[in-house]
């Protein structure tokens, strides 16, 4: 039952890292990319998924933050293989997070709020906030998700009557390559 929730939290959380990286002008690339996806359980459990991968696909007026359900590491196989199984990753494998380049500024900043779209599980959210901070090459993002925006239902995250927090955030990290 708690692999099931922890699921729907990772697969939050992978797109909150799209929107992190999102910071990234087009001549810029990332490195050492570092994403994390937090959720919450009862009675005050707490869940993370990590993920290192990170794709950049641009064109003249967007950037797409790409990761992949199957990408994400709760630290134990069966919930992973749960969150794989509940979120249909064969036919929604990837996590994207789109941004008008119009929006995102690359000199140093600390707490500039974007908006971006946020594709997960099929479904598309517009008016996502990403918080970033920008220190020399260094970036750190975050966003909050709520899974059942991206047609994932309550029920999928209980189990044996005890449910999840449809509700997380993703924090990522990386640092700018020129």
């Amino acid at each position: 039952m708690f692999f099931k929730m922890r699921s729907a939290y990772f697969v939050a959380a992978v797109s909150a890292v799209l929107s992190v990286a999102a910071v990234a002008s087009a001549k810029y690339k990332t490195e050492k990319p570092q994403i994390v996806v937090h959720a919450k359980g009862p009675a005050g459990m707490k869940i993370e998924g990590k993920s290192s991968k990170l794709v950049i696909d641009e064109d003249d007026k967007t950037i797409t933050f790409k990761t992949f359900l199957n990408s994400i590491d709760t630290g134990n196989g069966q919930r992973n293989t749960h969150m794989q199984e509940r979120f249909e990753a064969a036919k929604f494998s990837d996590i994207r997070l789109t941004l008008d380049k119009g929006t995102i500024d690359t000199k140093e900043k600390e707490g500039k709020v974007v908006d971006g779209t946020l594709t997960l599980h099929g479904k598309t959210k517009n008016g996502v906030k990403v918080k970033y901070d920008l220190k020399g090459k260094h970036v750190h993002a975050k966003f909050d998700f709520d899974v059942t925006q991206h047609g994932i239902d309550k029920d999928q995250l209980c189990a044996f009557h005890v449910c999840a927090d449809p509700a997380g955030w993703v924090e990522v990290d990386f640092d700018l390559k020129d």
